[in-house]
């Protein structure tokens, strides 16, 4: 797949779904609707990505991990621009002018850590996404952006960090 320019996903409440815009260096968007179902279906994924980065699996401390993980989360999203608005400029679709409903969706690692998350609909072609960590936290930040204006009661990727009640401190 070409490199990524831009992705945007944004809530369309007259569909009750989210549009998931991606803009590549070479000039192609692919439109997609994400689903409450598919969004429920593809974030223990997305969230099990996130943690399985060799840094925080070193952390013996399920405490620590839960802490790393949120700076990690926290230090991509400072170094992500969420400030530039989405190029409306035209471009090739490769997928339809209409954005497909997608009903498959699958994540593989790749050895820099990050994943491939492949998505596609029922029938047709798709769109192979290569997330690095730092895209894949700003992936997940901009879907847990978009969930806010949605009613779907879905909690955000990174609930907060709670100590366990057993837990002892040394000073």
């Amino acid at each position: 797949m070409a490199q990524l320019d831009q992705i945007q996903i944004s809530f369309a409440a007259g569909d009750d779904r989210l549009l998931l815009r991606v803009s590549t260096h070479t000039g192609e968007e692919f439109r997609c609707w994400l689903t409450r179902r598919f969004v429920k279906a593809i974030r223990p994924g997305l969230e099990q990505a996130l943690a399985a980065h060799p840094r925080i699996q070193h952390q013996a401390d399920p405490l620590a991990k839960q802490e790393l993980l949120r700076f990690e989360h926290e230090v991509a999203r400072q170094n992500s621009d969420f400030a530039t608005p989405f190029k409306d400029t035209s471009r090739a679709l490769p997928l339809g002018a209409e954005p497909v409903l997608l009903t498959r969706g699958q994540l593989r690692p790749q050895s820099d850590g990050g994943i491939t998350l492949a998505l596609a609909p029922e029938q047709g072609g798709g769109i192979d996404l290569a997330l690095n960590p730092t895209l894949l936290h700003s992936f997940v930040a901009l879907l847990d952006q978009a969930l806010l204006a949605t009613d779907w009661d879905l909690p955000p990727s990174l609930p907060p960090v709670t100590a366990p009640s057993n837990a002892t401190t040394l000073n």
